[in-house]
């Protein structure tokens, strides 16, 4: 099973902006945005799998460019 399919949890922050750091358990989550939390904010935690938007984002952000011949193959 690929890493980005294990069940993670993100911080959504109260700005909409879910949080760029994956973490293992709801309670790791938690415990960081508690450390995170600025006055007047307020977030959520999420839980996510395979279908997680930040961890495919940041997937394709890792994979090099492909070249025009892989493109046509």
């Amino acid at each position: 099973m690929a890493p980005t399919q294990l069940p993670h949890y993100h911080i959504r922050w109260s700005g909409k902006a879910l949080d760029w750091e994956r973490f293992p358990t709801r309670e790791e989550a938690e415990a960081s945005a508690k450390q995170l939390l600025r006055l007047g904010e307020t977030y959520a935690i999420e839980e996510y799998d395979g279908a997680c938007p930040r961890c495919q984002e940041a997937m394709k952000s890792k994979m090099p460019p492909r070249t025009s011949h892989e493109a046509s193959a």
